[in-house]
């Protein structure tokens, strides 16, 4: 894994990623896409989510064949004024490669999926597109690796 400085991705896209909990998150299936939303805690030194799934799920038998990403975070509060959230690329890896921080990570946010059966997982981010539209003005911000 790559370690990049989290002062390199914006602290506006750092702040939406990290005060939220949920990703949706899509994959490919020889060029058929499928999606999941996952509860994910956030690495952000690494520029990483992390969450958990059992291997017996459609997604991680998919994501076992082809580990690229792509997916959405957006917050709750958003309405018709005001949109809100991120759009990102990357690969997911198995919690290996980052060593117990992500395992820790998750389990403090979450120490409840402690008796859930199933592996942790990080999405690094590539890139990471943050759009905000509040009353019509639209703010863009860009990352990548």
């Amino acid at each position: 894994m790559t370690a990049v400085s989290a002062t390199a991705i914006n602290p506006e896209i750092l702040n939406l990623i990290s005060k939220n909990n949920i990703a949706t998150v899509c994959c490919s299936d020889n060029d058929k896409p499928y999606c999941f939303s996952c509860f994910y805690s956030t690495l952000e030194e690494d520029a990483c989510i992390v969450f958990k799934s059992s291997d017996s799920t459609r997604h991680m038998k998919i994501l076992a064949e082809n580990n690229l990403v792509a997916g959405t975070i957006i917050p709750f509060e958003n309405s018709m004024t005001k949109v809100i959230g991120i759009q990102f690329e990357g690969i997911m890896v198995e919690k290996e490669t980052t060593g117990i921080k992500a395992a820790k990570s998750y389990y403090m946010h979450y120490p409840f999926a402690v008796a859930v059966p199933g592996k942790i997982w990080v999405i690094e981010f590539n890139s990471i597109k943050y759009t905000s539209t509040i009353n019509g003005i639209k703010h863009k911000l860009e990352w990548e690796r």
